[in-house]
């Protein structure tokens, strides 16, 4: 992603308060029905006392959809977020300032070796949604090592990613996903951005780039290739915890 033109207390200060709802109520309907059904199966499995003061980690946080649904559930955790787009972070910060949800927002980018340099390694849980596609396997193997670091003993991980069929089974499953509802509408990405860009008075879309087929992308790992690659970085009791159409749920423990 290249750099925005704005600074993050710049944006800060044109998206403000009164803006948060009507972008987030945008990007929910743009996320997918089924978005509020995965985050909430996300908290839901976390295996520890809701009244537990946990430490989190939400990881390529966005607008901080994990971290606030996982906050829901256990009130008394501290929810961390991490993300290099200054405008979704901005969005985040607003969001968890209003719900007084407490923890660091760290601005870095997870392409770079050291980006959690400085952050703590005794995360209760680590959780992300809908963001390791957008790195090559060759990251990711190595991300999954970072989060390793980052966890407690007996801490866990969980995320949720697009994911196709084995090859096996491809043709099958293809013609059975053509049948199911889109996920995802064009137009409401674009009803989205279009708010936003607005506000912030230049294309923050032209910042995200194009799609790089080096990239694992929306088809690019099975559920079982999720799954090894958990297991090289060291993680145990490895779940799936649900498969649709267009994405897995997986959750995973540091031994």
């Amino acid at each position: 992603m290249a750099n925005a033109p704005l600074s993050l207390s710049q944006i800060q200060e044109r998206i403000r308060d009164e803006h948060l709802d009507e972008l987030l109520q945008l990007w929910w309907a743009e996320q997918g029905d089924e978005k509020r059904r995965d985050l909430d199966l996300i908290a839901t499995a976390i295996p520890f006392s809701r009244d537990e003061s946990l430490r989190v980690l939400d990881m390529c946080c966005g607008p901080g959809d994990v971290g606030r649904i996982i906050r829901s559930r256990f009130p008394k955790a501290r929810i961390d977020c991490v993300d290099r787009d200054l405008f979704l972070l901005a969005l985040c910060i607003g969001m968890n300032r209003r719900q007084g949800v407490p923890g660091q927002t760290f601005v870095r980018d997870l392409w770079n070796a050291d980006w959690y340099s400085g952050m703590p390694r005794d995360y209760d849980a680590v959780a992300t949604a809908n963001a390791l596609h957008w790195f090559d396997g060759q990251r990711v193997a190595q991300l999954f090592v970072d989060v390793f670091r980052l966890l407690r003993s007996g801490g866990v991980f969980l995320f949720v990613e697009p994911a196709r069929a084995e090859e096996r089974f491809a043709e099958g499953f293809g013609e059975w996903k053509a049948k199911q509802p889109r996920r995802y509408d064009p137009q409401k990405w674009e009803r989205f951005w279009s708010r936003a860009n607005a506000l912030l008075g230049y294309d923050h879309t032209k910042l995200l780039g194009s799609r790089d087929p080096h990239l694992i992308g929306d088809d690019g790992l099975s559920a079982l290739d999720w799954v090894r690659l958990l297991e090289n970085a060291g993680f145990e009791s490895i779940d799936v915890l649900l498969r649709d159409a267009d994405e897995v749920i997986v959750a995973c423990s540091k031994p």
